[in-house]
C-alpha cells in the first residue's frame, strides 16, 4: 500500500507501485511510472515519460523528467529511464532525452548522485556511478559503471568516462576518459593523471590484475599520440582473454575517432 501525503498531487495516469512514499506536496505526472519502495521526499517534482526502479530514493526539491534543455526540441516525446536502489539527493536535476538521442536519458542501478547535480538530456549512465555534489553532465554523456565524476566537475557533450574511472573535483573534462583512470584538472584542462589504483584496490582486483594494467598504460601512453591507435593494439592481441584489458582497449579502439585525455610526460608510469 501506498502512503501518500494528501497535498502531493498524482496525476491521473501515473502508475504507483507497492509500498511508494510520496511526502508533502510532491508532484507526480501523469506519465511516471514510480516501481516498488519507491521513496518520493516532500516538494519533489517527477514529470515527463520517467519511470524509476524499484528502492530508489528521491529528495527534497530535485527536478526529475523535464524536457530537455536543447533548443531543438520541440515538444517530443522523449524518454528519462533510472534503475533500481538510485540515490537522488537535493536540488538534483535531470532531463529527459531528445530525438536526435535515441529519445532517451538512461540510467543503470545503485547510482548515488549527490546535491545539485545534474545529468543532461540522452546520457547514458552505468551501474554504481557517482555524481558528488555539483557534478554537471553535458547531452550525450557516457558513464561507465563503477565511475566517480568529482563535485564542482563538468563534462562536456559526448564526452565518454570508462568503467572505474575518477574524475576529481573541479575539473573540466572535453576528451575521453579511459576505464580506470584518473582526470584531474590543469588550468581548467584536464590531464590523465595515472590509474585509479585506490579505486581498483577498493573494489578487491588483484595485485596481479592491477600490475597488468599498469604495464598496458605504459605501453600504450609511453610514445607518440599519433600512434596510440597501434600500441592499443598490440596490447589487446597481447592479452585478448583479460577482460580489464579488453575494458581498457575496446573503450580507445571501438570509437579512434574520439580525442582522449592524454597524460603529461610527469604521468607516465616509469
Amino acid at each position: 500500500m501506498a502512503l501518500i501525503h494528501p497535498t502531493s498531487i498524482i496525476h491521473d495516469g501515473a502508475v504507483i507501485g507497492n509500498d511508494v512514499s510520496i511526502g508533502a506536496y510532491s508532484i507526480i505526472g501523469p506519465n511516471v511510472i514510480l516501481a516498488d519502495h519507491v521513496i518520493v521526499h516532500p516538494h519533489v517534482v517527477i514529470a515527463g515519460y520517467t519511470s524509476i526502479g524499484k528502492d530508489s530514493n528521491i529528495y527534497s526539491f530535485a527536478s526529475i523528467g523535464y524536457q530537455p534543455q536543447d533548443l531543438k526540441y520541440k515538444n517530443d516525446i522523449t524518454y528519462l529511464i533510472i534503475g533500481e536502489r538510485c540515490i537522488i539527493r537535493e536540488n538534483v536535476t535531470i532531463h529527459s532525452g531528445t530525438i536526435n538521442g535515441n529519445s532517451t536519458t538512461r540510467i543503470g542501478n545503485d547510482c548515488f548522485f549527490m546535491v545539485s547535480s545534474h545529468v543532461a538530456h540522452d546520457c547514458i549512465i552505468g551501474n554504481n556511478v557517482v555524481l558528488i555534489n555539483q557534478a554537471t553532465l553535458a547531452g550525450h554523456t557516457e558513464i561507465g559503471d563503477y565511475a566517480i565524476i568529482g563535485g564542482l566537475s563538468a563534462l562536456h557533450q559526448h564526452v565518454r568516462i570508462g568503467k572505474h574511472a575518477f574524475v576529481a573535483g573541479m575539473t573540466g573534462v572535453e576528451q575521453d576518459l579511459i576505464p580506470f583512470g584518473i582526470a584531474k584538472g590543469v588550468l581548467r584542462r584536464c590531464q590523465l593523471s595515472g590509474l585509479n589504483l585506490i579505486g581498483l584496490k577498493r573494489r578487491g582486483f588483484s595485485k596481479e590484475t592491477i600490475s597488468l594494467l599498469r604495464a598496458c598504460y605504459k605501453t600504450i601512453f609511453n610514445g607518440h599520440n599519433s600512434e596510440i591507435i597501434d600500441r592499443t593494439t598490440m596490447v589487446l592481441n597481447e592479452y585478448p582473454n583479460i577482460v580489464e584489458v579488453q575494458d581498457l582497449a575496446s573503450f580507445i579502439l571501438d570509437k579512434p575517432e574520439r580525442n582522449l585525455c592524454l597524460p603529461s610526460d610527469k604521468n607516465i608510469i616509469k
